[in-house]
């Protein structure tokens, strides 16, 4: 499982996500059938998506932060670490 779709399925299961369509827009700053072209298609995202997505990850951790939501927080602390490395190792 990618990197990308281990990121939709835990801000999903999180509640952090209304569903797929929500992620494209919200989370990838694409179209919103972006996440369900790419799984139809077995593609990975580019490097420029997951930047993105990485990016976003940490503004709302910040936030959650800041809103005394801790257990979003962790959460999104963690994923954005892992979506970080993932593009600092160059893969989607």
């Amino acid at each position: 499982m990618s990197a990308l779709q281990n990121a939709y399925i835990e801000l999903r299961d999180n509640e952090l996500t209304e569903g797929q369509y929500d992620f494209s827009k919200q989370w990838l700053g694409r179209d919103r059938s972006y996440y369900s072209s790419l799984k139809a298609r077995q593609q990975e995202a580019g490097m420029r998506t997951m930047l993105k997505l990485a990016k976003n990850l940490t503004k709302a951790m910040v936030k959650a932060k800041a809103e005394r939501r801790g257990k979003d927080a962790a959460t999104l602390e963690r994923l954005s670490g892992r979506i970080w490395d993932s593009v600092m190792a160059g893969r989607g």
